[in-house]
């Protein structure tokens, strides 16, 4: 994996990075906490399992049911797809 591409999985392992659920509970930013499709909250859970805005690109990047742990602690391989699908998806994580 790239530098850039452990920097995101490692956000996204942590919960430290720049959805809105963790930009809004820790400093207040943003409008709240709730992903743009009206949902739930955005953290790394919904954004990379449930958001209906992404489905279509989940499915893309994972054609079969993928696991949270598989995304975020998998092999190199799907670590790397969990990147790409982040940065397909224009999340700034």
């Amino acid at each position: 994996l790239s530098r850039a591409e452990q920097v995101t999985i490692f956000r996204q392992r942590t919960g430290h990075n720049r959805l809105k659920h963790h930009l809004f509970s820790r400093f207040k930013i943003g409008d709240g906490p709730n992903c743009p499709c009206g949902e739930n909250r955005q953290d790394a859970q919904h954004v990379l399992q449930d958001c209906p805005l992404l489905d279509d690109a989940r499915l893309k990047y994972w054609p079969e049911p993928t696991e949270m742990n598989q995304k975020l602690y998998g092999s190199a391989l799907q670590l790397g797809i969990t990147a790409e699908f982040i940065y397909a998806s224009d999340l700034t994580i």
